[in-house]
């Protein structure tokens, strides 16, 4: 413990000079008393810039390939464009609000469906929102909500119900498509290629939790 030359008092910890006359101390100084914990926010924010680098790089990527390449009526970057900024901003608004984020998202990816697909009623039925959008906004909600989990000590608590029933939206439309005539469209494909991916990964790492879950949830 050190001690003030002149106010000959003892002081805790490991500070460099006296809190009262601001001397320098004397002697040896204390282990820290209380364990080095990282503010939660400061690790989300982590997690946040990783995800804004890696998608903002591949915007730019996408962007440059679209330029480069052959003229097309179309340019097919301005959708790769909105979908990154939506991807950064709804995940920005899950982790200010953390433990409702994954009611949220799913809550949104519902309503956003609905509208898209009453619009496209209304303009004819041109099965752009069935075919094209819905299915990149499932995916996209299921990588946010896969990101989110593996970053949030509380997601068990609500957000396992809602990735499954991301997951759910995501593969039972591919399967109608499987039972009628039309072939399923791309965008349908990719979302339970990753609808899969998530369960699985699901299951691997938080296996426990979700049964735990589920039994709470089903009163098993």
């Amino acid at each position: 413990m050190k001690t003030c030359p002149n106010c000959k008092i003892h002081v805790g910890g490991s500070p460099t000079y006296c809190p009262l006359c601001q001397s320098q101390l004397l002697g040896e100084g204390e282990p820290p008393r209380y364990p080095s914990v990282e503010p939660e926010q400061r690790r989300y924010s982590l997690a946040y810039k990783i995800v804004a680098f890696v998608l903002l790089t591949a915007t730019v990527i996408c962007v440059a390939i679209d330029l480069l390449g052959p003229d097309t009526p179309v340019s097919w970057s301005i959708p790769v464009i909105l979908g990154v900024a939506g991807t950064l901003i709804l995940l920005r608004v899950m982790m200010k609000r953390r433990r409702n984020a994954p009611k949220l998202l799913f809550q949104t990816l519902v309503l956003v469906s609905v509208v898209l697909v009453l619009c496209d009623l209304a303009t004819g039925w041109h099965r752009f929102s069935v075919d094209y959008v819905v299915p990149i906004l499932c995916t996209v909600a299921l990588v946010l909500n896969s990101i989110f989990g593996y970053i949030n000590r509380h997601f068990t608590e609500n957000g396992l119900v809602y990735l499954l029933l991301n997951i759910v939206v995501g593969a039972l439309p591919y399967l109608a498509f499987l039972l009628s005539p039309q072939q399923a469209p791309v965008a349908w494909t990719v979302c339970l290629i990753v609808g899969i991916i998530t369960f699985l990964s699901l299951v691997i790492f938080k296996g426990r939790d979700l049964w735990t879950e589920l039994q709470k949830r089903l009163h098993l």
